[in-house]
């Protein structure tokens, strides 16, 4: 039980930086969109005479409409795995939260991601940490570990 313990601090741990480094990541994706966008639309036009004239304009505008979408979904991944670092260190609720959550950072990942997904999977998927979250006692023992919520 103190290894599910410990892996579980190393989680949470994980996915506070591997948050941290997805807002971070969000806003530099969202600002060179939007400034290439910004260029595109505020730069003079070398259309010749069979091309539209207001061209660049468009696809500037369809790069900041980019940048924005793309922004708000990796900020809104980003402050998903925070709150999911903060719940794998209390052990309290959010069960099927954690795991959807690790399957999307095992798909959307890269290599990080992945193995952070793998070992998010590997810990969630032990009885000892589904009975932890739970509120339930230990398999085996009749303690418990929290106590259910006062409703």
């Amino acid at each position: 039980m103190e290894k599910d313990l410990e892996h579980l601090k190393l989680l949470g741990i994980f996915h506070y930086i591997w948050g941290a480094l997805s807002l971070i990541g969000g806003l530099f994706l969202g600002a060179y969109f939007v400034v290439v966008g910004v260029v595109l639309m505020t730069s003079p036009s070398t259309a010749s005479s069979t091309d539209e004239s207001g061209s660049t304009g468009v696809v500037g505008g369809v790069m900041i409409g980019i940048g924005v979408i793309a922004f708000l979904i990796v900020v809104v991944y980003g402050v998903l795995t925070l709150m999911a670092g903060g719940k794998y260190r209390k052990h309290q609720g959010g069960y099927w939260f954690l795991f959807i959550l690790a399957i999307i950072t095992l798909i959307i990942g890269g290599i990080p991601g992945i193995v952070l997904g793998i070992f998010s999977l590997i810990v969630l998927g032990r009885p000892a940490v589904k009975a932890l979250f739970k509120g339930e006692s230990l398999p085996g023992t009749g303690n418990v570990l929290a106590t259910p919520p006062i409703s």
